[in-house]
C-alpha cells in the first residue's frame, strides 16, 4: 500500500515537472516566433541594434553569467587587462551574442544572394585542396563570431556539410534551428550518435563541421592549454584525423566593422608528425596544436567569443603534474575510443 502511494505521488510529480517544462518550451518557442516576425518589419542594422541592446541588458540583469564571463576574462589574460578592459570585453560579448541570435532569428528570409554579400570567404583554396585529398575534411570551429552563419554560408558556396551539434532540450526551437542550418542543404548529426556517422561520412570524403572550444566532462577530454591554463577538449577530431586521415581545417568567421562577416578556411594542421607517437600523446599534441590557433583568434578579438561558458571548469586529477594528459577512454558520453578502432 505504501509503494501503491508513493509509486502514485511520485507519477504525479514527474507528470507536473514534464507538464511545465512543456509549457516553458512552448512559452521560449512562441517567443522566437513572436520577436523574429517582429524584426522583419525593421531593417537589418537595426535588428542588429537590437539584438546588441538586448545582451547588454542581459548582462545588467544576469548576475550569474556576468560573473561568470567577468572570471573567465580575468583568468584568461592576467593582468594583461585593466579591470575597465575586462568589464568591456565581457559586456562586448554579451552584445555581440545578442547581435547574432537575433541575425539566426532572420536568416531564413535571405536570399542565396544575400548570404553571399554577407559572408566575404578567405582560404577557400585551403578547404578545396584538403577536400581533393578524397579522405574527408573536418571543420573545427569555435563558439566565435558567427560559427553558425559560417556553416550556412559554406553550404552555399561549397557542398552541403554535415554540423555536429547538441540537440537542444525544446523540440520546437531545435526544429527551427535544424531548419536554419539546413537552407542550403546541410544537415544536423547530434552528438549522442555522431561517432557512427562520422566515420561512414570520412569513407565516403564528406565535410564534417563541430565546435571543440567547449569544457567536456573528466572521461571525455584531454587537457590542452588554453590562455595558459589546462583546458578539458574533446579529442573527437584529432582521433578521427589519426584514424582516417581527414583533413583538420581550423575555421572561424567574425563580423566586420560594415556590418558583414569575414570567414576564414585557416591551414589544415598537419597530424603526420605525430603518427609516430604513443596514440595518447598524439592525441594531446593534435588538440593542441587546434586550441593554439583558436587562443590567437580569441586574443585578437576576445569580445566576439563565449566567455559566459566554464570552459576551465573540469580540472585534471592532478593540477601540479606538467606532463601531457593521458588521452580518456572515452571520447563521447555514448562511445569509447575502442568501439571506434
Amino acid at each position: 500500500m505504501c509503494f501503491e502511494v508513493y509509486s502514485t505521488v511520485y507519477r504525479r510529480s514527474e507528470l507536473r515537472c514534464i507538464f511545465h517544462a512543456s509549457m516553458k518550451h512552448r512559452l521560449e518557442y512562441a517567443l522566437a516566433w513572436l520577436v523574429s516576425r517582429l524584426m522583419r518589419l525593421f531593417p537589418r542594422r537595426v535588428r542588429l541594434a537590437c539584438g546588441r541592446a538586448l545582451g547588454g541588458l542581459v548582462y545588467a540583469l544576469d548576475g550569474r553569467h556576468r560573473r561568470i564571463t567577468l572570471d573567465n576574462v580575468r583568468t584568461a589574460f592576467g593582468g594583461e587587462k585593466t579591470e575597465e578592459e575586462v568589464t568591456a570585453i565581457a559586456r562586448g560579448a554579451f552584445r555581440h551574442f545578442g547581435a547574432m541570435l537575433f541575425e539566426l532569428l532572420n536568416l531564413e528570409q535571405l536570399s542565396a544572394e544575400s548570404i553571399e554579400r554577407l559572408v566575404e570567404m578567405e582560404g577557400t583554396e585551403r578547404f578545396e585542396r584538403a577536400r581533393a585529398r578524397g579522405k574527408g575534411v573536418i571543420l573545427t570551429a569555435a563558439h566565435f563570431g558567427n560559427w553558425e552563419l559560417h556553416a550556412i554560408a559554406h553550404g552555399r558556396r561549397f557542398d552541403p556539410i554535415h554540423l555536429v551539434a547538441r540537440e537542444q532540450d525544446n523540440a520546437s526551437l531545435n526544429r527551427w534551428l535544424e531548419d536554419v542550418r539546413g537552407i542550403f542543404g546541410n544537415d544536423v548529426i547530434y552528438k549522442e550518435r555522431a561517432l557512427g556517422q562520422m566515420r561512414r561520412l570520412m569513407k565516403a570524403g564528406e565535410t564534417v563541421a563541430f565546435v571543440i572550444d567547449q569544457n567536456v566532462h573528466l572521461d571525455d577530454a584531454v587537457f590542452v592549454d588554453f590562455f595558459g591554463r589546462k583546458a578539458a577538449t574533446t579529442p573527437v577530431a584529432s582521433w578521427f584525423a589519426l584514424k582516417t586521415g581527414a583533413a583538420l581545417v581550423p575555421v572561424f568567421c567574425y563580423p566586420l566593422p560594415d556590418g558583414r562577416y569575414h570567414a576564414v578556411y585557416e591551414e589544415p594542421v598537419d597530424v603526420a608528425p605525430y603518427r609516430g607517437l604513443d596514440r595518447d600523446e598524439a592525441l594531446v599534441r593534435i588538440t593542441q596544436d587546434l586550441a593554439r590557433v583558436q587562443e590567437e583568434y580569441v586574443r585578437e578579438r576576445p569580445e566576439i567569443w563565449l566567455w559566459m561558458h566554464r570552459r576551465w571548469r573540469t580540472r585534471p586529477p592532478a593540477e601540479s603534474v606538467p606532463a601531457a594528459s593521458p588521452a580518456p577512454d572515452r571520447v563521447s558520453e555514448t562511445a569509447t575510443v575502442s568501439e571506434l578502432r
